[in-house]
């Protein structure tokens, strides 16, 4: 949780992504479906760390702890403002 970001365009299969020599695993490229986003702004200044987040009640269930190998994740309302309350 370091950034926000907007989609820009609705996800497309991309045969030859531009950014492919960032992926881990450059099989799933032209496979599945993808978007460009477009960076808004940081969200933290440090980063809020695992261990803290598995340790707060709201927040220790939430898919980045679940799944911490995705990219992007979704997250409710509340789980949303208390990322607030600890960011300061």
């Amino acid at each position: 949780m370091c950034a926000i970001a907007e989609i820009i365009e609705p996800p497309k299969i991309i045969v030859n992504p531009p950014d492919i020599g960032y992926w881990i695993d450059t099989s799933r490229a032209g496979v599945k479906a993808c978007t460009k986003i477009r960076f808004i702004g940081k969200l933290l200044e440090k980063p809020l760390l695992r261990e803290n987040l598995k340790q707060d009640p709201m927040l220790k269930n939430i898919s980045v702890i679940r799944q911490p190998n995705a990219t992007n994740y979704k997250i409710r309302q509340q789980e949303w403002q208390r990322v607030h309350e600890l960011k300061g």
